[in-house]
């Protein structure tokens, strides 16, 4: 059974390199492809997994409208839109990563959405993780990618005010209805011990905190543009990552 793993966070708090980490973590523990979705309009995710994105879910989108007349006249225009899905999704090595781009702009996305939805739905069984790189207010994932999660991983910096925002995102989740299995927060870049003021901080409502301590080795990597596939796995992200991925069914 796929088990799906959504990550959200607000703007810069490490959400992405997470996503990376846990689609290389994930792939290496089931030797199997991984389905990496970027769902983040700041699309990046490729350029972590060392990939290159020429056409996102939202170029598609875009074309789809423009031709809507076509789109909707049968079967064949359908499969025809199918077979270019597939064209956007990048191969990597052990993942396979679809972006999902821009949003909408004008006009009636209805009935295209819902065709995308259906394909999304469709491919997500053929993996046995698929890692959903998510915008922080969780609208995007609702809308275009799936309303079930086996893991909501929200993270956030050190920060009170990040702790504040994590709390508001998984309760936005919860006045959805998304249907979440279970709720973990990530506390990123930690230097040493979380102080006190910062654990009573913690929202309610996660069934495990996990902290990811601060690395040097991501920083230089993102310094020079570097994947973080390159990254080591003895380094102490990555040995974080690999505890938390080891949780995650």
């Amino acid at each position: 059974m796929t088990s799906i793993i959504a990550v959200a966070g607000k703007g810069g708090v490490g959400k992405s390199t997470l996503a990376a980490l846990l689609v290389r973590e994930l792939a290496s523990r089931s030797g199997k492809v991984v389905l990496a979705v970027d769902a983040d309009p700041n699309s990046n995710l490729g350029e972590k997994l060392g990939v290159e994105v020429e056409r996102t879910i939202g170029d598609l989108r875009e074309d789809l409208l423009k031709r809507s007349d076509e789109v909707t006249a049968g079967g064949s225009k359908q499969e025809a839109m199918q077979y270019q899905l597939r064209l956007a999704m990048v191969e990597g090595r052990d993942f396979d990563l679809l972006t999902m781009g821009r949003s909408e702009g004008r006009g009636c996305y209805c009935y295209i959405n819902n065709l995308l939805r259906t394909y999304l739905d469709s491919i997500m069984s053929d993996y046995p993780y698929v890692v959903i790189d998510n915008e922080a207010g969780m609208e995007h994932l609702s809308r275009r990618t799936c309303q079930r999660m086996d893991a909501l991983i929200i993270v956030t910096d050190a920060t009170k005010v990040g702790l504040m925002t994590a709390g508001r995102i998984l309760a936005l989740a919860r006045e959805m209805e998304l249907e979440i299995g279970s709720a973990v927060l990530v506390v990123n870049r930690v230097k040493g011990e979380l102080p006190r003021p910062l654990k009573d901080a913690i929202p309610e409502g996660f069934a495990r905190v996990a902290l990811v301590p601060h690395d040097q080795a991501i920083e230089d990597l993102a310094s020079s543009g570097g994947p973080l596939t390159s990254l080591p796995r003895n380094s102490t992200a990555a040995q974080a990552v690999r505890e938390l991925a080891g949780e995650l069914r």
